[in-house]
């Protein structure tokens, strides 16, 4: 579920644009997530509607995606296998271009992780 959290949590943010056009920067390139630890994930996000990851450890983590409601999305995990109990993870979406970066931060302000979009 960690893994599913760090790669969707790279795409999150909330935006009121249309969701059709809020992926197509990704597309392409590489989503460089910083966790409070200093760790590091590298994530993709594809129009065919797949995603994948290389965590920090090296392991890779994949899956697919979907559109929710406008603007949200659904990551569904898929590689490795998920626990039994496990659900897609769903968020907004907001547009981003190579060399934005971003800060996700929870309910009390607080940065629970940084992102960068770079090319490739």
């Amino acid at each position: 579920m960690k893994r599913i959290l760090m790669v969707a949590a790279a795409f999150a943010m909330t935006s009121a644009a249309a969701y059709a056009d809020n992926l197509a920067g990704y597309y392409g390139n590489t989503v460089i997530t910083t966790a409070p630890d200093g760790k590091v994930t590298k994530s993709k996000v594809k129009a065919d509607h797949t995603y994948s990851s290389v965590m920090p450890d090296g392991t890779a983590a994949s899956g697919t995606w979907a559109w929710k409601v406008e603007p949200e999305a659904c990551f569904t995990q898929v590689t490795p296998a998920p626990a039994a109990d496990y659900k897609p993870f769903c968020t907004k979406i907001d547009p981003h271009k190579v060399g934005d970066k971003w800060e996700l931060k929870d309910k009390d302000g607080k940065v629970v992780a940084k992102y960068e979009l770079v090319a490739g």
